[in-house]
């Protein structure tokens, strides 16, 4: 086993440096080439020099997308081992549930208790406890007028919950409440370290609780200290953010891939490093559907909202190709471990963003099948207020390359988000030098201009590709009735704000970046400047100067665009090409103002004007004759499973307990929509139901799957508590239509 496992690491490690050392050394010689290039070009070497240095930032976006594009349609997804754990978890897998945010009012304690209670009942199970685990805000007293009335308000939420749902022993739900204390670097009372902290103070409480030590509770509330009956030993963490929701199982699911053995952390106790198994997974973090539709900004940006059940996992290239994801502070990490691996590894007053560190020395697994739902920002302006947020994060944390423990992966994980962080600064100053060098000596950019916008734009431009290289034949465009933009034209549409938002982009990063830097090296001061998600959408302008004041270098790079345009050059091509880019520039403002704008609520019935009404007739007639053609005699009046069209055609011969609630639907939506008459209607369902009373049953449940011809149920018989739902709640509605029989026969 040891033998293998060397084997196999040494592989990942050898896949680690083709991937580190390709993508570098193709940036490198292509950014060379087009450096040489450019010198032939101007017969300059310095302006080679200069182009080569520039063009090397975004000829990196280039080659990571495609290579990254490539990996995903090659390299298939790799789901980490679960166990199964549908019956309960064991008391030795004990979780808790922890929501660690800021809490400013008694509303937000309300606001977040009814989210424990729905995590609770989508996630039941005896030995899974949730907490709120509030952080108090910054400000200048120790002791704010609010916090009692909050420590009263989470007091009493969570004992109406434990009352609600009780748990012999001890309690459920618990409210946790942080003292402030004086922070000399940030000039206020705050919770000591914010989020990394509290979750550094509620650790060590557990762990010294499960050990049986007398550590003093150092929170102001702490409602676990006021049950003694049962000792709480918790072995996992799930720590979610205030506007991320535990969807159905989806806590489950994560303990039971913690829990699984081939998943077990290994500890290397010199470097006090995860080096085998995961001390922490991350699950796959999608879009609340609400949130995907509440702008046009998040319908182009946030993706299709929800969870798509049919989706199992979706490709990631660290995860993929190297057993490695990057965590994002959302998902479960094993208590013990962590308390051990972070102890002392991160020095106060230094580092916001803890969640990549966190992960590169636990070892964070990416469970894709696996999915959370979360916020998203519902305008640019506060997208881009979290943006800078990162990156100061992620500059913060630079020292960490020379850590011995960590390994190469794991650097590269950070050094990619420092490189990041400066490509549309790199984008934006190339465009900048080509302009001033076409001003100056007439030489020609345009192909240079070319690839600088190509890296700004691969993203849509590898969508585009991959829509036309991968489409499948004889699939039509889904018709779609709600007005979003989505698919391909989201894509496109990404594409040009990612070019017309350039500017703003840039000088917003790069005063992130000298922000950061000058608070690390000189001030030493505000690291731990913070505004939540939550915040920022109340702070931020919606109005449209506001908007035009918060990108203003877009106005300022559009203005020296078109002045340039207009007085300096004489090329015609380069004169308009600039000057369309310039107004691009600068109308780019109103166009972010009014896609981030909250979109009218919509009304739940629409009306159909007269093709989208033809073409609904023609589905619901062309699904309609299917049932009536096959739920027949012969078929015992069941609708068969499927119908195969290609190839040889063939009716299959078995139904479910869905597909005979579906056949009852048909048949009286075929009445309301006058296909058939009320006794034709009536009729069909008798014989339905005529052959479902004589089907076997299992205490009064339909089996999931029955022969058609023989009505015998197929083997391995089961029943599906989806299946017989879908099929109890039709058979229900069905009751309506004979009531009607009564009505029109009186």
């Amino acid at each position: 086993m040891g033998l293998k496992y060397k084997n196999l690491k040494g592989k990942t490690e050898k896949k680690i440096d083709l991937y580190i050392c390709g993508i570098n050394a193709l940036s490198f010689m292509l950014s060379f080439f087009t450096g040489l290039i450019f010198y032939m070009v101007s017969k300059n070497i310095a302006f080679g020099v200069i182009e080569g240095i520039l063009i090397f930032f975004p000829m990196t976006e280039i080659v990571i997308k495609i290579v990254q594009n490539v990996l995903g349609k090659v390299v298939k997804p790799k789901l980490i081992p679960q166990m199964d754990l549908s019956s309960g978890i064991p008391k030795e897998d004990t979780t808790m549930v922890v929501i660690p945010t800021i809490v400013g009012s008694t509303e937000k304690v309300k606001e977040l208790s009814e989210k424990l209670e729905v995590f609770y009942l989508a996630n039941k199970s005896e030995n899974i406890y949730f907490t709120i685990l509030g952080d108090c805000t910054s400000g200048s007293k120790e002791k704010e007028k609010i916090d009692n009335e909050i420590v009263n308000t989470g007091k009493y939420e969570v004992e109406i919950l434990n009352k609600k749902y009780p748990k012999e022993g001890t309690q459920r739900f618990n409210f946790i409440y942080r003292k402030r204390m004086w922070n000399e670097k940030e000039k206020c009372y705050l919770g000591w370290e914010r989020k990394r902290g509290l979750l550094t103070e509620l650790n060590n409480y557990l762990v010294d609780k499960k050990s049986g030590g007398k550590r003093k509770n150092t929170f102001l509330a702490n409602t676990l200290e006021d049950y003694k009956e049962e000792k709480l030993n918790i072995k996992y963490i799930i720590t979610l953010d205030a506007d991320t929701n535990l969807s159905l199982n989806s806590g489950i699911e994560l303990i039971e891939t913690m829990a699984h053995p081939l998943n077990k952390p290994e500890v290397d106790k010199e470097k006090k490093i995860v080096v085998d198994g995961y001390g922490l997974i991350q699950p796959r973090v999608g879009i609340e559907l609400a949130l995907s539709f509440q702008s046009i900004f998040t319908e182009i940006f946030a993706g299709d909202g929800g969870v798509d059940s049919y989706t199992n996992a979706i490709s990631d290239t660290y995860q993929d190709n190297f057993g490695e994801g990057i965590y994002t502070g959302k998902g479960i990490y094993d208590l013990d471990v962590f308390e051990e691996v972070m102890q002392g590894k991160i020095k106060e007053n230094t580092v916001l963003s803890h969640d990549l560190l966190e992960g590169c020395y636990l070892r964070c697994g990416l469970a894709s099948n696996i999915m959370l739902l979360d916020g998203y920002p519902s305008g640019y302006n506060s997208y881009m207020t979290r943006a800078a947020r990162w990156i100061r994060g992620d500059w913060q944390i630079i020292s960490y390359l020379k850590s011995k423990a960590l390994n190469k992966l794991s650097k590269y994980k950070i050094l990619d988000n420092l490189r990041r962080s400066g490509v549309e600064v790199f984008e934006i100053l190339n465009l900048l030098f080509l302009a001033i060098l076409k001003v100056v000596f007439n030489i020609k950019i345009a192909p240079y201009i070319i690839i600088t916008l190509l890296s700004i734009a691969i993203s849509s431009v590898l969508d585009i590709i991959n829509h036309i290289i991968f489409r499948k034949e004889n699939i039509k465009a889904q018709k779609k009735f709600t007005q979003k933009v989505d698919g391909i034209s989201a894509s496109i549409y990404r594409g040009l704000i990612y070019i017309g938002t350039l500017p703003s982009k840039a000088f917003i990063s790069l005063v992130a970046i000298i922000k950061t830097i000058y608070r690390m090296k000189v001030s030493k001061e505000h690291l731990l400047e913070w505004t939540t998600a939550e915040e920022a959408e109340k702070t931020n302008k919606k109005d449209l100067k506001s908007m035009y004041t918060f990108m203003i270098s877009n106005v300022i790079t559009g203005i020296f665009g078109i002045i340039i345009s207009s007085f300096i050059i004489n090329d015609l091509v380069s004169k308009v090409m600039i000057l369309i880019f310039s107004i691009f520039w600068l109308l780019m403002p109103f166009i972010m103002w009014y896609i981030s704008k909250p979109e009218e609520e919509k009304k739940s019935v629409k009306k159909l004007n007269e093709d989208e009404r033809e073409y609904i007739i023609k589905v619901a007639k062309d699904t309609w004759r299917y049932f009536e053609e096959y739920m027949n005699k012969n078929n015992n009046f069941l609708p068969p499973d499927n119908f195969q069209d290609s190839r040889k055609q063939k009716v299959v011969q078995r139904t479910s307990s869905t597909n005979i609630g579906l056949g009852l639907l048909t048949i009286i939506s075929a009445y309301d929509l006058k296909f058939i008459n009320l006794e034709k209607a009536i009729t069909n369902l008798e014989n339905v139901l005529d052959t479902v009373q004589n089907l076997d049953k299992w205490n009064g449940h339909l089996y999931n799957w029955y022969s058609i011809s023989d009505l015998k149920p197929l083997k391995p018989r089961y029943i599906s508590t989806v299946d017989s739902g879908n099929f109890v709640r039709i058979y229900v509605y069905s009751k309506g239509i004979f009531k009607r029989k009564r009505t029109h026969t009186v």
